[in-house]
Formats: C-alpha cells, structure tokens, sequence
C-alpha cells in the first residue's frame, strides 16, 4: 500500500469539504507527503460538531451511517461512503492477517444498532477470511454455550463485558478488546485472560476514525494500523510534536475517510509515542484526557491519567479529585482526595511512577463533590 499516494486522496477529499475547505486554500495535494503532513492546520472535534449542527442530513454518497454520544450535541453522526466502506474493510483486513487471523472462528459481542463497533470489527474480519458470526451485545451466558459448542476461536467485544463471559464459563483463545481503558488499567488484562484462558489484544479507535491502533502478539504496545491511518502525539499546549517516551495529545489523520475528512483531528486523548519500525507505537496505549491538564511542580499533570490507576488498585476510577495548595515556603502542594476507606498499599508508588509526581497529602472521604481539579493556589 502507498500510503502517501493515499494520504494526498484524503487531502483533495478535505480540499472539497466546507471544514477544510479555507483553512486548507492554496493547498495542492501533490505537495502534502508523510514528512510535511505536521505543517497542516489540525482539526477538532468542535469544528465538526459545528459543522453537523448547521448541515444535519446525511451529505451525498453516504451509504453508512452511525451515530456516536456526543456531549456537545447529543448524537454525532458519521458517515462513510462505498468507497470508504471498501478501504476500511481491507485495510484493517490487513492488520487481522498479520494477527495470523485467517480462517478462525469469530463471535462479535459489540453493538451491530447506533453504534460503529460491530460493523467495523465485522467487515474487516470477514474480509480477511474468517468466519463471522454477530451476536451483539449482552447475554453473556448464550456467548459462552455457544463459544463452546460451535468452537469459536475468538471473542471480540469490551473487555468488561468479557470479564461477564468468562464469569458465566465462555472460554477463548483470543480476545479482540475495545471501547474503554483496557491495558492502561494495571492488572485488567491478566483477570481477563484468566478467566476467559486465552489471550487478551487491546485496540484503540473512535467512531469518526475507525480502528487505528491494535496491539500484535507480542503485546508490546498499539501499533499504529499503517493502512488506517498516521498518528502523531503533540504538546497539547505548544502543538509541537513529542519527544519519545513523552505524555501528549494524540492527533489522528485517518486513511480510511473521504466523506468526513479526518485530517490531523485532535482526539484530545492523552498518550506516550515511541517511533518504531517507521511506526508511532502507544507503548501504555491511551490512559486519559488532556483537557484538564495543570502545572504541578513544574510538572504537567493529567488529571484523568489517574483513572486507570484507581481501578486498578480496585477502586472507583472517578472516585477522586486533586487538591492544588501553596506551601508556606512557596511550593505546590499536591492533594488527593479519595472516595475510599483506605490508601490500597503500592498505590502512591503507582502514581509516582505514572505521573512523575509525589502525592504531599490523601484526604480519605465518603463522596467526591466539586470539580476534578481544585486550584487554591492563586
């Protein structure tokens, strides 16, 4: 695949689309590759969502629809035309192949109504040779009789619901993982697998992008999808790309839409980039927001960075807020405030480690109340 050849059809779809169509005035195609694709303007979610708000009907070509919860305007719709339909299934084709998932046994246990998740795992893995069957979500107890009876090979659906499965006896070689935190929560990936006796791959997509990293094998991190698209991770405050090994903003251009455009589109996910094998490789895959992001020390923090930490140590990953002080000597104080009974032993260290900041004091309470972060600093 020549994926510069298809990273300048993306870019003359984005030249015809009112989105793109200013910010990108002047542009030819011809001059847009792999190496100057950073010097385009990046795209957000609430350009779009603007966008959609004033255009509601489905645009001309569209033969697929979904719609995704949108807290800015309820429903997102995204659209896909035959075309797109056709490059997306082969191309995440392409990465189930080199999964060697050729001629398997396939049950797909996400939602086939509204949403994108089962028809982009269906297609592609259909498209590669497998056999396909849709069950849907819920019925955790049917999955597993009828994993073991037909002999299915692999589960594909969100890891919580596959904890329900091997709960109710569903067994797997190979589970296909999405739609939440998986291998950002410490520990989750190991209860699974398990349970459920097989092997655990985490994914990472959206509904505007598709599937756009996926863990191989070696469970050595996402690894960007090549077909599906480029994925940058930039300082969410300078914009400028990250050094490896750094926390930023993950930004993706996706090769598998024309209809909806998705260049250099800032997911606002929070994510460290390593480049391997000419790749962006996520090596602790996508663990929080950079919304809310605060100086601490010096030191930028991602509050939601904590999330998958808490569950991991068993509690609620929105049980918590941070608390900013200002020392009597002048220097930051850092809170945190939990919803729990006691501190889980390892807990700080984990923090620490993930944050590369020390927690001064734990405030233990019944209820959370207020915002995510409390500054009284200034």
């Amino acid at each position: 695949m020549d994926r510069e050849a298809r990273l300048r059809e993306v870019v003359k779809a984005a030249l015809e689309h009112p989105v793109y169509r200013e910010k990108l005035k002047g542009l030819s195609p011809e001059e847009v590759s792999l190496e100057t694709l950073q010097t385009l303007p990046l795209t957000t979610r609430e350009e779009w969502v603007a966008y959609l708000r004033e255009n509601p009907r489905p645009p001309e070509g569209a033969s697929l629809m979904h719609l995704t919860p949108s807290p800015l305007m309820g429903w997102m719709p995204e659209y896909l035309s035959q075309e797109d339909l056709r490059y997306q299934a082969e191309a995440l084709a392409a990465h189930y192949r080199r999964l060697g998932l050729v001629g398997k046994k396939v049950l797909v246990a996400f939602s086939y109504h509204v949403f994108a998740g089962g028809w982009l795992f269906h297609q592609a893995l259909w498209r590669a040779g497998n056999l396909v069957f849709p069950h849907g979500p819920g019925e955790a107890g049917r999955i597993a009789e009828i994993g073991q009876a037909y002999g299915f090979d692999v589960l594909v659906t969100n890891p919580s619901f596959a904890l329900k499965v091997g709960q109710a006896g569903g067994r797997f070689p190979l589970l296909l993982a999405g739609g939440e935190p998986f291998t950002s929560v410490p520990g989750f990936r190991e209860k699974v697998e398990a349970l459920l006796g097989g092997v655990a791959l985490d994914a990472y997509g959206t509904s505007e992008l598709g599937i756009v990293a996926g863990e191989t094998m070696a469970k050595d991190g996402l690894w960007e999808i090549p077909e599906m698209a480029i994925l940058e991770v930039l300082d969410p405050e300078t914009l400028k790309p990250v050094a490896d090994g750094e926390k930023g903003e993950l930004v993706v251009t996706a090769l598998s839409r024309t209809l909806m455009p998705m260049l250099r589109f800032r997911t606002g996910d929070l994510a460290i980039a390593e480049r391997r094998e000419g790749l962006t490789v996520l090596p602790r895959g996508v663990f929080g927001r950079t919304d809310a992001m605060v100086k601490v020390k010096g030191v930028k923090l991602y509050p939601t960075e904590l999330s998958p930490i808490l569950a991991g140590f068993g509690l609620d990953p929105k049980g918590f807020q941070v608390v900013l002080e200002r020392k009597l000597e002048g220097t930051d104080k850092l809170v945190l405030r939990l919803k729990a009974e006691k501190v889980p032993p390892g807990l700080m260290e984990a923090i620490q480690k993930a944050t590369g900041l020390r927690v001064d004091e734990v405030e233990l309470v019944g209820e959370i109340a207020g915002p995510l972060v409390e500054d009284r600093r200034f």
